[in-house]
């Protein structure tokens, strides 16, 4: 049986691995959707999260969208596979303070050793729901050759 037969992990099984890495404890991620090609995240926000300026950090608003392309991703590929991000590209569009962020990406286009997928961050206040940032990010798929 090749890496290619083999089937996509479950989406109970990413949430495990996940658990177990420190950043998604330190950031308070919750796997949301990873399953058929689309992935979705979400973190609380709250003080822990701003820089200086008392708004959501950057960095945090990439990594829930880089985050949400790499779960859309793994959800395509057999388990074990071995995914990093090449390149990424963001557009921010509103600044955060308060509310729940969301990021639901989508793949784009797959080929044997790359992926390009989208993102989409979203802050939740409430009823209101607004686009904070957009993601256009390429992924290298590592493929084992038995």
């Amino acid at each position: 049986m090749t890496q290619f037969d083999q089937a996509p992990p479950s989406v109970d099984a990413i949430r495990q691995n996940a658990l177990q890495s420190g950043y998604f404890q330190l950031l308070d991620m919750h796997i949301d959707q990873a399953q058929d090609g689309e992935g979705a995240v979400s973190t609380h926000v709250d003080a822990r999260l701003y820089h200086p300026q008392q708004i959501v950090h950057g960095g945090v608003i990439f990594t829930l969208a880089d985050t949400a392309m790499a779960m859309a991703l793994m959800s395509v590929l057999p388990a074990g596979t071995r995914t990093s991000t090449i390149e990424a590209k963001i557009n921010f569009l509103l600044p955060v303070r308060t509310g729940e962020l969301s990021a639901s990406a989508v793949i784009v286009h797959r080929g044997r050793s790359t992926a390009v997928l989208e993102a989409t961050v979203h802050n939740t206040n409430g009823s209101e729901r607004e686009t904070i940032a957009r993601v256009l990010g390429t992924f290298h798929i590592s493929v084992n050759r038995a």
